[in-house]
């Protein structure tokens, strides 16, 4: 579906393209992606990578008993820990977060994983946000995102029982 949903979106965009600029826009969003493309491809493969290693190392029944779905709030503790603590950009993390979801991890734990490595990033507020914006709106920002993770884990998987 989402493969359905994602091409009907390029070909509307194609033709909004086509219809504004004819083919020297197509040209031009072409050579656009492609240097897009080859920006980001390295890092990747790379997540990509480490997402299918992360499956061999943490053997399915590591991550089932720890933050599977029967694991409950631990489960999704530990999940807004790791992602609150996990470096890296979403060419990392989100392979990584499907990797371990595919290979037994609750809805709740990666929703708060996610949620986490978005709303609290330890990394990125220490190396950015709290030398540009200061410690007094690092912390108030910091505090009232807290609770978001562990709401998003919480919530997240009756949501998806009905989706699915």
């Amino acid at each position: 579906m989402t493969l359905y949903l994602l091409a009907g979106l390029v070909g509307l965009t194609l033709f909004l393209v086509f219809r504004k600029d004819g083919l020297a826009g197509m040209r031009y969003g072409v050579e656009t992606s492609a240097l897009l493309l080859r920006s980001v491809a390295r890092m990747l493969v790379l997540g990509m990578v480490l997402a299918g290693m992360t499956q061999v190392i943490l053997p399915q029944e590591v991550i089932t008993r720890w933050i599977g779905d029967e694991s409950g709030f631990t489960g999704i503790l530990i999940g807004a820990a790791v992602g609150m603590f996990i470096p890296g950009g979403p060419y990392v993390v989100i392979p990584l977060a499907a990797s371990i979801f595919l290979a037994g991890a609750g809805v709740g734990p990666v929703a708060a994983l996610i949620t986490a490595w978005n709303t609290i990033p330890f990394t990125r507020t220490v190396m950015w946000e709290l030398p540009f914006l200061g410690g007094a709106f690092t912390t108030s920002r910091m505090l009232v995102n807290l609770p978001f993770p562990i709401v998003a884990g919480i919530l997240t998987p009756p949501v998806y029982r009905l989706l699915v």
